[in-house]
């Protein structure tokens, strides 16, 4: 009893790692992914008992009389193989729904394909021999029974956050981004000046485009840093601020002018591009500008 009852301590424990919008998420998702599994599970049902009444009304190919009255040019295409390899593959696409939903919440990196891995059986390899058959059988035994708990799956992505909370790994995450951009991967020294309220990048940060139009683009470094600014604006890894989503957002667009006023923000002020691939980011005041180092970038010693 007091083993059972440690092991309901940890499903509890594991639960409330999420909020209630993630939970509600994975029960909508759970619920939708079960019942896909036991509608093809009928199917399945169905199409054997199918097949069955025609081979005892015209027997199977090899019989003068057989005509495939299940097949047609104009119907589906239907196999008891395929429909296992549907089913099969449904375990799979939970497992990727319910990590992308968290993966893009909280821009977090985790794999899916190592949480499949762990939860789901591995196919058995293609070499012949007397056991071929029974592992092939075992195994389509193992995923025709197997149902997967988005509890198990929030376990799993829990285990690569090497022990955070989603916030803690996102932050984690962006952090490494942005000191890795504005430090130089080989000398380990910074390629970031803070003077009063203006962060000078010195280095590859941005570019003039002059082809087929002129304009001005960022590089993926300065990408990394922006995302970083629009946490520090908005504490949020979603929400853009005004302005940042021609910068960041999909699709985005090159620049038309080297200067990139945040009307809207209270903290970031202006960002300057320069033909020598400098950019210099100006805050509301040198505080801020100093916040944004210490906490994003790393302070210089």
């Amino acid at each position: 009893m007091e083993l059972i009852q440690k092991f309901a301590a940890v499903e509890i424990q594991s639960d409330h790692r999420i909020t209630e919008i993630d939970r509600d998420y994975c029960e909508q998702h759970q619920k939708a992914y079960e019942t896909a599994i036991s509608s093809f599970q009928e199917l399945a049902f169905f199409w054997e008992d199918m097949n069955k009444v025609q081979q005892e009304l015209l027997g199977g190919s090899n019989s003068p009389i057989f005509c495939d009255y299940l097949s047609s040019d104009d119907g589906p295409f239907i196999s008891q193989d395929m429909i296992d390899r549907h089913i099969n593959s449904l375990h799979t696409n939970f497992i990727e729904n319910l990590t992308f939903y968290f993966n893009s919440t909280y821009r977090v990196s985790v794999d899916s394909s190592e949480i499949s891995q762990m939860l789901i059986p591995q196919e058995p390899d293609g070499s012949w021999g007397s056991s071929r058959k029974d592992r092939r059988k075992k195994y389509r035994e193992q995923m025709q029974a197997l149902t997967i708990r988005y509890q198990d799956v929030v376990d799993q992505i829990i285990l690569q956050l090497d022990g955070r909370s989603f916030s803690e790994q996102a932050f984690y995450e962006l952090y490494n981004k942005c000191h890795d951009a504005a430090w130089n991967v080989n000398t380990q020294k910074p390629q970031f000046e803070c003077r009063k309220d203006t962060i000078t990048f010195n280095g590859c940060f941005c570019h003039v485009i002059s082809y087929p139009f002129n304009g001005w683009a960022v590089q993926e470094t300065m990408r990394d840093i922006l995302w970083g600014l629009a946490h520090f604006e908005t504490n949020s890894y979603c929400t853009l601020p005004a302005g940042f989503s021609a910068l960041l957002g999909p699709g985005s667009q090159p620049l038309k002018e080297p200067v990139v006023e945040f009307p809207t923000c209270e903290k970031v002020k202006q960002m300057k591009l320069f033909k020598n691939n400098r950019v210099d980011l100006k805050f509301h005041s040198p505080q801020f500008a100093e916040q944004f180092v210490n906490k994003y970038l790393g302070a210089v010693n």
